[in-house]
């Protein structure tokens, strides 16, 4: 009878040996899904919003350009020379009224009144506003009178710079002769040089005291 041989026990596996058998699973890669930068869409609206503002500026540089002209196209007037014959005579020393009934005060000027009278040296009366009023004749009498308008007075008269044929400024020239006197700073002192001039050489009311036209007409109110 034969003998069995004694079954041979299996070794039980290691613990390290039986993990290092197992197969690891490889692991998982994450992808990082990262959110659109807003840097690019900031700068983009920051950009139209620049270039929005800028064109309204522009726009409205324009219509103000536009406005002015069209003040200076219909507002100014620039009155055409009346011409020897047209009509237009003086109405005092510092005014005119053209053929169709529109008067012209001159600009930057103040002439003494019709009715005022100044003093000469010796204290005697002199009819300075009557005298104004010839001065501003006789420059006149040429023709060829032009004004360029600058506003209106609150009697209706237009205030303007006038010139005559031989006489570029009208009351440049008066003042100079020392039939009216400068406005003053209010104006501007359009002819400043010319009154110390005419003061210097005491020439028309300057030969003499007067009292100044504004000061008259306070004290003697117009009636209308």
């Amino acid at each position: 009878m034969a003998r069995r041989k004694p079954a041979t026990r299996a070794k039980p596996k290691s613990a390290s040996a039986s993990r290092s058998r197992k197969t690891r699973k490889p692991a998982k890669s994450r992808t990082t899904t990262r959110k659109p930068s807003r840097t690019r869409a900031t700068r983009s609206r920051s950009s139209r919003k620049t270039l929005a503002s800028q064109i309204g500026k522009a726009v409205a540089l324009l219509v103000v350009l536009g406005l002015v002209l069209l003040f200076e196209r219909y507002c100014t007037a620039q009155v055409e020379p009346f011409g020897p014959d047209a009509g237009i005579v003086s109405i005092d020393g510092d005014s005119l009224r053209a053929a169709n009934g529109d008067e012209y005060r001159i600009f930057g000027i103040d002439a003494p009144e019709l009715k005022q009278s100044c003093k000469e040296a010796n204290g005697r009366s002199w009819a300075c506003g009557r005298a104004a009023k010839v001065k501003l004749t006789k420059l006149i009498k040429g023709g060829g009178v032009a004004c360029k308008v600058r506003d209106k007075d609150r009697f209706g008269r237009y205030v303007a710079v006038c010139s005559a044929e031989g006489v570029p400024d009208l009351g440049e020239a008066l003042v100079r002769d020392g039939y009216a006197i400068d406005l003053g700073r209010k104006f501007g002192n359009p002819y400043a040089i010319e009154e110390a001039e005419a003061k210097a050489h005491k020439r028309g009311i300057w030969r003499g005291s007067f009292e100044r036209p504004a000061d008259w007409r306070y004290a003697n109110p117009r009636v209308d």
